[in-house]
């Protein structure tokens, strides 16, 4: 595997990227699979703080990012409000919190997987969907095909999109994506939940 590194997954088991037009229909199952394993706490999973709650670990984010980006401090800030006043008393579930197109792969026998688990974390499933809607681009994460949503779930859902954009917005390499998540963001001030 001369040029290759040697950790490529991809290679290893012999897959190619699902289509991005049957990117969503095929993450259904293998994302349901993740968010069934539960953990014993809440944030990254290697190498990282364990969180007694989600909402300590979301804080916990807030303060990075503004400790990295200041001049964002005052969206941050109405995200502090905003986590305070959403009901986040969930479980522990497995989050991949990188889903994008090329992160799943297909083999030739049809077995799916996801790949790229560097972000990994335990938190609440519905931060995975708001993250494919910040890597998806999309004006909205309610956008994103929903089963059984609750009026909670879409709160939470937006609340997240918000919080992922912040991210991109504060910590993104690539200033493209830095200035989408700012625009994103900016245009939506007055989304307080």
């Amino acid at each position: 595997m001369k040029g290759q590194p040697a950790w490529t997954a991809q290679s290893a088991v012999q897959a190619q990227p699902v289509p991005a037009d049957q990117f969503l229909d095929d993450l259904a199952g293998p994302l349901a699979a993740v968010h069934a394993i539960g953990g014993t706490h809440f944030g990254r999973l290697a190498g990282a703080a364990r969180h007694p709650t989600w909402c300590v670990y979301l804080h916990d984010r807030l303060n990075l990012y503004t400790t990295t980006a200041p001049d964002l401090a005052t969206v941050a800030a109405a995200l502090r409000r905003d986590l305070d006043r959403v009901n986040l008393d969930i479980e522990p579930r497995l989050l991949h919190h990188d889903l994008q197109p090329g992160h799943l792969v297909r083999t030739t026998g049809g077995l799916r997987f996801l790949l790229d688990w560097e972000l990994a974390a335990f938190g609440d499933p519905i931060s995975d969907r708001a993250r494919l809607a910040v890597r998806l681009r999309l004006p909205s994460p309610q956008a994103l095909p929903a089963h059984r949503a609750t009026p909670a779930d879409r709160q939470r859902l937006d609340l997240y999109w918000r919080l992922h954009l912040l991210a991109d917005a504060a910590l993104a390499t690539d200033p493209a994506v830095r200035a989408h998540a700012l625009s994103s963001l900016l245009a939506h001030p007055d989304r307080a939940l």
